[in-house]
């Protein structure tokens, strides 16, 4: 059966999309079966690994697949090991869904509309959006692993700490197989004095939670975002470097 691992925080443009899009592409080519879980009404992981307008895929999403509890129907295949359940905005109406028409517990659903399918993976990724609502208390509650974004930055750091004990309240009260897969830095800027200072004060108060590799700020990256990602230049490979090794360290956290 398949490992499910979540990437989050309560913060946005901290690496969450970029990150899930990119593990999922480099799990994929190692010859890892994936799916893509886009659990963000804004759709960018399905933008980014699909190359095609999120519009596209309306009424054929994750929030028609949560409706129907049937995640195989709403499946999009992207390349050979690697498939997409998609997002796109009117998954922002996945609280009012929950709250007034469905009548289960408003927690658990996503986790038994992927668990038809978890078998057909050995890895599905989820994207959570940047809150502590609805959707991330799924993507939570339907998670054997939880990657949690340090952006080097002061407002993410801060939110880290709240975001760690929201972990712990879904653990409670939702999910108790629910294991923290480590802290990953994102977007550091090594040339600036700050982005070292807080990575440094995140290595002293969290210790081996952190992930030992860390995800450095790059344009290649940012343009994976328009084009695709791809693995062909050496400017390619470069870029993708640190996130092999975040995935090597991964695998071996969740096995």
């Amino acid at each position: 059966m398949g490992t499910t691992i979540s990437f989050g925080i309560q913060k946005g443009g901290v690496g969450k999309t970029t990150t899930t899009a990119i593990t999922s592409y480099l799990l994929s080519e190692m010859g890892y079966k994936t799916l893509a879980v886009d659990f963000d009404s804004q759709g960018n992981l399905t933008g980014m690994l699909t190359q095609r307008n999120i519009y596209d895929f309306t009424d054929h999403t994750v929030l028609q697949a949560v409706k129907e509890k049937d995640a195989a129907k709403y499946i999009h295949n992207v390349s050979e090991n690697l498939d997409i359940l998609p997002a796109e905005d009117f998954l922002a109406l996945l609280p009012q869904f929950l709250h007034r028409e469905y009548k289960g517990k408003p927690a658990t659903v996503l986790r038994e509309t992927l668990e038809p399918v978890k078998d057909q993976y050995d890895f599905i990724l989820i994207d959570l959006p940047p809150n502590l609502g609805d959707h991330t208390i799924n993507g939570l509650t339907a998670s054997d692993y939880a990657v949690v974004m340090l952006q080097s930055e002061p407002f993410c750091y801060d939110a880290l700490e709240r975001y760690l004990e929201f972990l712990q309240g879904v653990k409670t009260n939702a999910n108790d197989e629910l294991m923290l897969g480590g802290i990953l830095t994102t977007m550091l800027d090594s040339r600036a004095t700050l982005d070292n200072s807080i990575l440094d004060q995140a290595k002293e108060d969290y210790g081996d939670l952190l992930f030992a590799s860390v995800i450095k700020r790059r344009s290649r990256i940012k343009e994976f975002t328009i084009e695709g990602i791809q693995n062909r230049l050496k400017n390619d490979q470069v870029a993708l470097e640190p996130y092999k090794k975040f995935i090597e360290e991964l695998i071996q956290r969740v096995n």
